[in-house]
């Protein structure tokens, strides 16, 4: 398996708390800070 660090991610698009769904392309060119986890409910 190769390292993916460094390597520009694949656009995808997800809904935030609000339900609005977000892409990733629409930050092209800005930083962006994502936090991922998984619901342990």
């Amino acid at each position: 398996m190769s390292s993916l660090v460094g390597q520009p991610a694949v656009d995808f698009d997800l809904c935030d708390a609000d339900g609005n769904a977000r892409r990733l392309d629409d930050y092209q060119g800005s930083w962006l800070l994502m936090v991922f986890h998984r619901h342990l409910g």
